[in-house]
């Protein structure tokens, strides 16, 4: 039996007796019956909030649980990624440090190319001042030429005069 029905038959039982006993028993029984039910609900609201934190904390330990399968691995994958950007800077630092010795060289290499370069721009002054020259020879022997051409040609028109007589003297001559 419960509590309330427990206190119910006492109640029954309590009137039977005198009417003063029966007025002070009814109000130290409504006074037990409302700290009884005020116990009652104390333990109700501790046994909701327990339930509601325990509900909560596995809820939250779940979400803690899904986070880290998330997080964790995230964490790690950026790890490595830094430490291969890390790796990155430091090879393409030290790539830099050869290509600033290979400008050195590049550098020297390009002082011979001036310095042979003036060499050849005097050169090719002189080869166009020889150049120059020869053109000058050219012309002359161009006129010359034109003159030996004038000549031949006087020649070949002398020469075909002359072949009529000579095709007459054919006929004379022995041989």
């Amino acid at each position: 039996m419960s509590n309330n029905s427990k206190n119910q038959d006492k109640s029954n039982s309590d009137e039977s007796t005198s009417g003063s006993e029966n007025s002070s028993k009814n109000e130290y029984d409504d006074s037990f019956n409302v700290e009884v039910n005020e116990k009652r609900i104390e333990d109700r609201i501790e046994n909701s909030i327990g339930e509601s934190l325990d509900k909560l904390a596995s809820g939250f330990t779940d979400s803690a649980r899904r986070w880290e399968m998330i997080v964790y691995p995230s964490l790690v994958a950026f790890i490595i990624l830094a430490a291969y950007g890390f790796f990155l800077i430091y090879s393409l630092t030290k790539d830099v440090h050869y290509v600033v010795e290979d400008m050195h060289k590049i550098t020297a290499s390009m002082d011979k190319i001036v310095v042979n370069m003036n060499v050849v721009s005097k050169n090719m002054v002189l080869m166009t001042q020889t150049v120059d020259s020869q053109s000058a020879s050219m012309r002359e022997m161009v006129y010359h030429v034109r003159g030996m051409n004038m000549s031949m040609n006087q020649m070949r028109y002398d020469m075909s005069n002359v072949s009529r007589p000579m095709s007459f003297m054919n006929d004379f001559l022995p041989w």
